[in-house]
């Protein structure tokens, strides 16, 4: 019970916080593509001020917030293993961070940006979570490099000793010939073309309401 409550926590917490990643990426690089610094993104609050939301500092406090939810489930299971505390604690702290801790770390203004309105017309495909060749792409465009972009890409691995960050391998990196292909470098990269239909995202995380209509992550 330990095994499977530990192992359906962090699936669950690795996959909706790296849906959101890639949703805020998303919004982060179809901001810069319209002539918006995505660091100091215009949005309105519910009093209509204008404030700047910071899109990339967004996105690495959402994976710091991953990466604290992956450890903490790993701690739950051996305090469960242990007989220090009953299966239940690891139930209760993956459903924190699905829904209070994500809250935690998404400004109030990153909630209610109209994505349909400013992913209009750019080259970053549907509302399907992006596949890693496309995410290496936004982040060289955002010029998120280094070991910000490491620990966005990367999170922790689950080892007997406890969690780790292994050392990220790059997969159909461009400029990279792999299988006998080689992707272009990022100067030569075609407008990306929609992304096929992939298997249905988790569900939204209701995370409050403005005017009556839900406000939810990614999205209602």
């Amino acid at each position: 019970m330990c095994s499977d409550a530990a192992g359906q926590g962090d699936a669950l917490v690795r996959e909706q916080y790296q849906h959101t990643i890639d949703y805020f990426m998303k919004i982060a690089a179809a901001a810069q593509s319209k002539g918006f610094d995505p660091r100091r993104f215009p949005q309105a609050d519910n009093s209509g001020n204008i404030t700047a939301v910071d899109l990339i500092d967004t996105i690495e406090r959402i994976s710091a917030k991953r990466d604290e939810g992956i450890a903490a489930i790993f701690q739950a299971f051996q305090e469960c293993r242990n007989n220090v505390a009953p299966y239940q604690r690891i139930v209760d702290v993956g459903s924190y961070f699905l829904f209070g801790g994500m809250q935690q770390v998404i400004p109030e203004g990153a909630r209610q940006i109209d994505a349909g309105r400013l992913l209009a017309g750019t080259p970053f495909g549907g509302p399907n979570a992006l596949v890693p060749q496309t995410r290496e792409y936004i982040m060289a465009r955002l010029g998120i490099g280094g070991s910000a972009a490491d620990f966005i890409r990367n999170p922790l691995q689950v080892t007997p000793q406890g969690p780790i960050r292994a050392p990220w391998v790059p997969t159909l990196m461009p400029g990279v010939p792999i299988g006998g292909l080689n992707i272009p470098p990022l100067g030569q990269l075609p407008q990306l073309p929609p992304l096929p239909q992939l298997p249905s995202a988790p569900p939204p995380i209701e995370i409050g309401s403005v005017g009556g209509h839900r406000v939810c992550i990614p999205w209602c």
